[in-house]
């Protein structure tokens, strides 16, 4: 069973000539039209520009990215009503996953991300800080070593956890290449990455208080699917959750690597990169080759076979999910009365209400699945979960029932999980 997960691309996927899809699509012809308007500009013509160097600045990257990963997004969705497990998107494009999930709508969205594009384009103006990437260490190696070197102020940090072997550090220039060089002395090969800025770090703290008062004023909504937070790896769970990731963004590390892991932990095994170029597609193949991974870019045509199988009816009933994912918990309670009591039973009342629900083959009602989430919950608790772990179950729940992870905490009485 196809279980899908989008990627929304970051910086560094624009290229010159992106604004051809205006011309293969009618509808990114409207997007981009809709864009151009709302940021006073022609976008097609940045996107198409003769002189490169133009597409190459993060004022105007950053909206012509996310207005054409979320044209993409819009093509997928018209030909084939397409609706994934959950999606995550690299630093800028993690607004992109919030607009697509509906959480943001399209012009604010652009407000946002022009206005984070032209505060952030300033930063790498100002020449305070830079950047630098760093592989064949292991996180902790880089971290110890940028902890020692930070004083006071001038800092350098860990800003992009890309995969466990491919990490970005920024900080206070100097600062920056003194860790670069120690890490090339432990064995690590570094790369220069040609911005003047230190993004995701605490000196990007008066540029992120500026994109704090655009964001006071958006409205957001209820979106479609979960979106996984850069800042936490895991997903928002309310209106709120997202606010405070957002205002959080510019100052914290890009786990990428952890929200992929938290995706495929939850039983995700099929994704597609949504935006220009194929970065993050390649990123998973190069550390998970045996996963399905697609660009929208580069794999029309195995997309287009996917979504035929991805489209069959299917239906589990949240009993079914619950069971289970209650069988496949493992148990680290060693008082057996406890166990048999708060685990063993309610594990054979869920396996009796499943085969009755299959015989009468009729919808649940919500006092059913309350009580189904109840013992579902019950069995966890007993089985001593750790209270990390109790989200990514219920998660699991969600997923192989298709009822939304919101919809289970209403049922649940609207506690947190």
């Amino acid at each position: 069973m196809i279980k899908l997960g989008f990627m929304f691309s970051g910086q560094g996927s624009q290229y010159k000539g992106m604004g051809y899809l205006a011309d293969r699509f009618k509808i990114a012809q409207c997007i981009f039209d809709q864009a151009s308007d709302i940021l006073g500009y022609d976008l097609l013509s940045v996107m198409n520009d003769s002189n490169p160097n133009v597409l190459q600045q993060t004022e105007y990257a950053q909206p012509a990215i996310f207005t054409y990963s979320y044209a993409w997004y819009q093509i997928l969705k018209e030909n084939y009503n397409i609706k994934p497990v959950c999606g995550a998107g690299h630093s800028l494009g993690e607004f992109t996953a919030l607009t697509c999930s509906g959480v943001l709508s399209f012009d604010d969205a652009l407000t946002l991300v022009n206005k984070r594009g032209q505060l952030m384009q300033q930063a790498a103006e100002n020449s305070f800080g830079g950047m630098a990437a760093i592989k064949g260490l292991h996180r902790s190696i880089i971290e110890e070593v940028c902890s020692l070197l930070s004083k006071g102020d001038r800092l350098v940090q860990i800003s992009n956890i890309n995969t466990e072997d491919q990490i970005v550090i920024s900080g206070e220039n100097s600062k920056v290449r003194q860790a670069s060089d120690k890490l090339a002395k432990l064995g690590g090969t570094v790369y220069p990455v040609h911005v003047s800025a230190p993004f995701h770090t605490p000196y990007m703290a008066s540029a992120n208080a500026q994109l704090l008062d655009i964001l006071s004023q958006i409205n957001f909504a209820d979106g479609e699917w979960p979106v996984i937070g850069n800042v936490t790896a895991k997903p928002y769970v309310s209106l709120d959750d997202i606010r405070t990731g957002i205002s959080h963004h510019m100052l914290h590390p890009v786990r990428w690597s952890d929200s992929m892991d938290w995706m495929l932990r939850q039983g995700v095994n099929t994704f597609i990169e949504i935006g220009p170029r194929s970065a993050l597609r390649n990123m998973m193949k190069q550390t998970l080759p045996h996963i399905d991974a697609f660009s929208c870019e580069e794999h029309d045509n195995q997309i287009a076979e996917l979504m035929s199988e991805y489209n069959q009816p299917k239906y589990v009933t949240l009993l079914s999910a619950c069971l289970s994912t209650a069988l496949l918990v493992p148990n680290r309670n060693n008082n057996r009365e406890e166990y048999e009591y708060g685990a063993l039973q309610p594990l054979k009342e869920l396996s009796t209400l499943e085969a009755k629900s299959q015989e009468k083959k009729l919808k649940e009602t919500d006092a059913e699945q309350r009580e189904t989430l109840r013992l579902f919950q019950r069995i966890i608790t007993t089985k001593k979960v750790d209270e990390d772990e109790i989200f990514d179950y219920f998660f699991q729940v969600s997923i192989k029932s298709a009822i939304p992870i919101k919809k289970l905490m209403q049922l649940m009485g609207g506690e947190r999980l």
